[in-house]
């Protein structure tokens, strides 16, 4: 079966590619295009080797000796001279093609092709028969399909990190490049200069230094989610119709037809159970919900005597050299008396914030819902803000920019001297875990940690 014709835009683009004429973002565009097809990839190549064919001719026609003396010289030599050089060239096409755009080949991205992604947490995940990751959890270019459970990964190009959860069948294609056939993505981009892009038969998505999050359906149908930042999305192949998806947006696309990218309605996002994973929660009780920041996000609707919400706040923030804490690895809050001045922040690094609220449904008389439980986070919790007062002074610099806090006093947690009553916070040894035991009373219980970003 032969491929089908490629397009004639496609072409004048390469043949302005060979004049030196695209601008940085039309290169991009190319490169992207040729990404995601194959059969284009295909004839890049074979219009490189006919165009150094066609030079070589030429110049081998300019430079001849005249007609009578090369009439003179063997065949076979005649033969020679011009199939050596012609040989030549078409060697250096093939390479090009070969070690820059041929899927699969292991050669074709450097050092970095035997190892594009590194998995970071497994949770039961399970693969298909065929390509599987190394026994260290590294996964070099390739196509693998995740039959079920949930795996995050380290990508080696740009520290993108990415969660998959099964079903999912994607392909590992070039450093900052995933092509999703079937199954959900979340992935946080933390150096968008670089550059990661995700491929369907719907759309491409371009990152801009973000949080989203990709459904791929078993009909090809793509569903794109922006909990941070933006991303740019196009179709496949052209990028002429480009459409940014801001944080809190959703759009979505279909593979056949007309593809023509409408906003999708305003339910819940799909991508809840990879949220947490991509932001760098490695572990929930099952007491703890995860929240996504909106714009309009509405403090009495999360109101509940069994749940102790989290909501991921602003990430990879500069530390501060004034930052003051409450809470610190191996000083926990479950003193009868605790300092008011707190603790100088030691950490010189980013953080990533989150914000952990209990807000009961209502209290009477004897009535005090409790909660007790943990959270495993996959960096080191470097401290924990829990004073009221704190809490409203970091709300700029730590909380997220979309999310109206509260002004009232009274936020932070209780630490009455009666042991009964009184909040209990504190990081584990290892830096990793937040443990709790909180008992309601009328006013909310909050507390805000802090983590260092990766």
């Amino acid at each position: 079966m032969q491929p089908p014709a490629p397009d004639d835009e496609f072409l004048q683009r390469v043949i302005r590619w060979q004049d030196g004429s695209l601008s940085a973002e039309e290169l991009t565009a190319l490169e992207t295009e040729m990404l995601a097809s194959e059969d284009k990839r295909r004839t890049f190549a074979e219009l490189q080797m006919q165009s150094m064919l066609l030079n070589e001719s030429l110049r081998r026609e300019a430079y001849a000796p005249p007609t009578v003396a090369r009439a003179s010289r063997p065949k076979l030599l005649r033969i020679l001279a011009w199939a050596l050089p012609a040989a030549a060239a078409a060697g250096i096409a093939c390479y090009v093609y070969y070690n820059l755009f041929l899927p699969g080949n292991p050669s074709n991205s450097g050092p970095q092709a035997s190892g594009l992604a590194t998995i970071t947490f497994d949770q039961s995940a399970e693969w298909d028969d065929g390509r599987a990751p190394s026994p260290t959890g590294t996964l070099s270019e390739g196509t693998y399909s995740l039959a079920s459970g949930t795996v995050r990964l380290a990508l080696a190009y740009d520290d993108t990190v990415a969660t998959l959860a099964g079903p999912a069948k994607f392909d590992l294609i070039a450093p900052g490049n995933i092509r999703l056939h079937e199954g959900r993505l979340s992935a946080r981009v933390s150096q968008p200069d670089k550059g990661f892009t995700v491929l369907t038969d719907a759309l491409t998505v371009l990152d801009r230094g973000t949080v989203f999050g990709v459904d791929v359906r078993p009909d090809g149908e793509a569903l794109v989610s922006v909990l941070e930042g933006m991303v740019d999305v196009h179709e496949p192949g052209s990028a002429a119709n480009m459409q940014r998806i801001e944080q809190g947006g959703r759009l979505s696309a279909r593979p056949k037809g007309k593809r023509v990218l409408q906003p999708a309605d305003d339910t819940p996002s799909g991508f809840e159970d990879l949220w947490p994973l991509t932001l760098g929660v490695d572990q929930l009780s099952h007491l703890v919900e995860f929240v996504v920041p909106r714009a309009k996000h509405k403090w009495n609707d999360y109101r509940s005597d069994s749940r102790l919400y989290l909501m991921p706040e602003r990430q990879r923030v500069p530390a501060s050299e004034s930052m003051v804490v409450d809470i610190l690895p191996g000083v926990p809050l479950d003193r009868k008396n605790a300092s008011k001045a707190g603790h100088a922040l030691t950490h010189s690094g980013k953080l990533n914030s989150y914000l952990l609220f209990f807000r009961p449904q209502a209290i009477f008389g004897d009535r005090q819902p409790t909660l007790s439980g943990s959270i495993t986070f996959a960096q080191p919790v470097v401290g924990i803000i829990s004073d009221s007062a704190r809490l409203q002074q970091t709300d700029d610099a730590l909380g997220h920019p979309r999310v109206t806090y509260r002004d009232k006093p009274r936020r932070g947690i209780e630490n009455w001297k009666k042991s009964g009553v009184r909040d209990v916070v504190r990081i584990s040894r290892d830096g990793r875990r937040v443990y709790f035991n909180l008992h309601a009373t009328a006013d909310p219980d909050e507390f805000r940690v802090l983590v260092a970003a990766p």
